[in-house]
C-alpha cells in the first residue's frame, strides 16, 4: 500500500510539503517527506503520487494499492498528454510500463480516501504533512499552476480595485 498526502500552506514564507508511506504485509517499509516549494495542492499531490509509485515499483511486489485524497491528481498521474504536471505523469507512466511488463498478474488500484474520513493509515500521513512547516528559501521550486493561480488572483485584485473607482465604473 502506498499512502500519500500533501499540504499547501498559504503563507508566503512557507513551502508546501508532501509525504508518502509504504506498507507491505501490515508493516511500514518506507516513509518519505519532502518540501514541494511553491505549488498548488493538485501539483503537490501529483508529485507525491509520482514518488510513491516510483518507490513501490522498485520493490518486489505484484500489486500496488495507492491511497490518496486527490483522485484528480491520480488521474493526471497516468495521463501522459500535455499538461502542467506532464513530467510527473511521464515518469509515472514509465515506471508503470516497466512494472506491468514483469508479468500478467501485476496491477495497481487507486483508492480515494478523503482526509475527513480519518482512516488510520491516511490520517498518519495527513498528520505528518500538516504538522510540518518548512520555511521558504530564496530559490524555491515553483510550479506553472502556482504562477498561473497567482496571476489570476492578481488580475482579480486589480479588477476589484478598479471597480471601486467611480471613473472606471459603468
Amino acid at each position: 500500500m502506498v499512502v500519500t498526502d500533501a499540504s499547501v500552506i498559504s503563507s508566503r514564507c512557507m513551502q508546501a510539503v508532501f509525504a508518502v508511506h509504504l506498507w507491505n504485509l501490515g508493516q511500514q517499509v518506507s516513509s518519505s517527506k519532502a518540501p514541494a516549494g511553491r505549488t498548488t495542492a493538485p501539483d503537490a499531490e501529483l508529485s507525491v503520487i509520482r514518488l510513491g509509485i516510483a518507490k513501490a515499483t522498485s520493490m518486489a511486489i505484484e500489486w500496488i494499492i495507492l491511497i490518496t485524497d486527490s483522485l484528480g491528481s491520480a488521474r493526471r498521474a497516468v495521463d501522459p498528454s500535455v499538461h502542467p504536471g506532464q513530467t510527473h505523469s511521464l515518469a509515472v507512466c514509465s515506471a508503470l510500463r516497466l512494472f506491468f511488463s514483469q508479468g500478467h498478474g501485476y496491477r495497481i488500484d487507486f483508492w480515494d480516501c478523503p482526509s475527513k474520513a480519518e482512516w488510520s493509515l491516511h490520517q498518519l500521513v495527513h498528520n505528518n504533512v500538516t504538522n510540518t512547516r518548512v520555511s521558504a528559501g530564496p530559490h524555491l521550486a515553483t510550479s506553472i499552476d502556482f504562477l498561473h493561480s497567482k496571476s489570476v488572483l492578481s488580475c482579480l485584485d486589480t479588477w476589484r480595485t478598479l471597480f471601486n473607482c467611480p471613473a472606471i465604473q459603468g
